[in-house]
């Protein structure tokens, strides 16, 4: 390691994902269990979206991507559905895909699917249908769903993770690890356009990332967020977003 030949006189304006004032601040709450990291890892300091198994948090909507290799069989009795076996979970599914029962000479037969992890991990009838003759053929599809707005801001609880003495650090949470999604109060971000004081707070699609822009606007790829731009800078630049301070 060199010598050190420099000396920072100010402190770092802030680090992104951490406290930015002492107002208010609340977190979105868990269901059973604790919110964890998806599949990949969640990375803090962006925006969160909690997918459709209603634990894990990702950097993107539910359903952007559409899981594929899902497979299932139908057993019958007395001519209605009553049993769907999983025979393959499959893997992407970030959504609870749709299950279509076809065939078999019977009608009136429906299902949904629960996922977990990405993958299909059970079918639950909900109507046995009639007339079945033979085991309807069960599809079981996603399509891409609109995305709404993320769920919460990820707090940095680390300044970095490191998850191996010889591992360069990372600002990714790793699958599996409790994420604390912020649905309200000041701080510290990132912004990948010029952020002016008042604009409101976007969010990306594809990695939670920060763009900022007027209140109702359409901007490429990203949704608009509860949050607005309390403190500005340039692209690149450190900012402080909120959902209390703002014109």
């Amino acid at each position: 390691m060199p010598f050190q030949n420099q000396v920072q006189q100010e402190p770092a304006y802030g680090v992104p994902g951490t406290f930015a004032s002492n107002n208010p601040q609340a977190s979105v709450l868990a269901g059973e269990g604790a919110l964890v990291a998806g599949t990949g890892g969640c990375t803090v300091a962006a925006f969160g979206w909690i997918q459709g198994d209603g634990q894990t948090v990702l950097n993107s909507p539910p359903g952007q991507s559409v899981g594929t290799g899902a497979a299932a069989a139908a057993t019958l009795t007395d001519g209605a559905v009553s049993a769907i076996t999983v025979s393959a979970g499959g893997t992407g599914y970030t959504a609870a895909p749709t299950v279509t029962l076809t065939g078999g000479g019977g009608t009136g037969a429906t299902a949904t699917a629960t996922i977990y992890g990405g993958a299909v991990t059970g079918i639950t009838i909900t109507n046995g249908g009639t007339g079945y003759t033979t085991a309807p053929t069960v599809a079981i599809t996603q399509e891409a769903a609109t995305p709404g707005a993320p769920d919460g801001f990820v707090l940095n609880d680390r300044s970095a993770w490191i998850s191996d003495i010889y591992d360069e650090s990372t600002m990714v949470m790793p699958q599996g690890y409790m994420v604390d999604l912020k649905a309200q109060g000041d701080y510290f971000a990132v912004t990948t356009t010029e952020a002016t004081r008042g604009q409101k707070v976007f969010a990306s699609t594809t990695d939670g990332t920060i763009s900022t822009g007027a209140a109702g606007a359409t901007v490429a790829g990203s949704i608009e967020t509860d949050f607005y731009v309390a403190i500005g800078g340039n692209a690149g630049e450190t900012i402080t977003i909120s959902t209390w301070d703002h014109i």
